[in-house]
């Protein structure tokens, strides 16, 4: 009987956090539906890329046998050049309007879970699948920024949130303002 009072609510909690993890992840795959391109980014980085080393007189393999210090700011500008080759989704008003009215669902659902929860990432529940939560969030509508706020702030405060984190969104609810800092800038936490 004991082993039964113990067993049940553990078992109850796995139960709740593998439940939480895929609302995480549907909420992600959702928040990325109309958001991107039809395009694969591989392709264009990968093809700037070969243009970079090219341009650089280095074959492919002296490339890569390069210290990934030396490789790193040449791959970095092919994946910015590539990113800005590539043509967005949201080409007309009625997919803008989806993309909006997912973005008010999506970022509704999150602050209910965190009320109810506190923050929310794959990596503090072990999830198997990964979801970046901040995009949730760094896409919210204006009409939600004030109880965003709050929600960053009182995380913040708890030591829930990481100061990445807490970074991105706080740029977005100030209108995304250019950044100054990088993620490696965190990674301390």
């Amino acid at each position: 009987m004991i082993l039964l009072v113990l067993v049940i609510p553990l078992h109850s909690q796995q139960a709740q956090e593998k439940d939480l993890c895929s609302q995480l992840v549907t909420l992600v795959e959702r928040d990325q539906q109309y958001r991107g391109t039809n395009d694969i980014i591989a392709d264009h980085v990968n093809q700037v890329l070969d243009s970079l080393i090219q341009a650089k007189g280095l074959t492919p393999q002296q490339f890569e046998a390069l210290p990934a210090q030396e490789q790193g700011p040449t791959k970095q500008l092919a994946i910015k050049i590539a990113g800005q080759q590539m043509k967005p989704i949201i080409t007309n008003d009625s997919l803008a309007q989806l993309k909006l009215a997912l973005d008010l669902e999506n970022t509704k659902t999150l602050i209910d879970l965190v009320q109810k929860h506190g923050w929310l990432t794959s990596k503090n529940l072990g999830c198997s699948q990964s979801s970046k939560t901040v995009l949730i969030f760094r896409h919210a509508p204006k009409v939600y920024w004030e109880q965003v706020r709050e929600i960053i702030e009182n995380e913040k405060a708890a030591n829930r949130i990481s100061g990445y984190e807490y970074y991105v969104i706080d740029n977005h609810l100030k209108g995304r303002p250019p950044m100054t800092k990088k993620y490696a800038d965190f990674t301390n936490e």
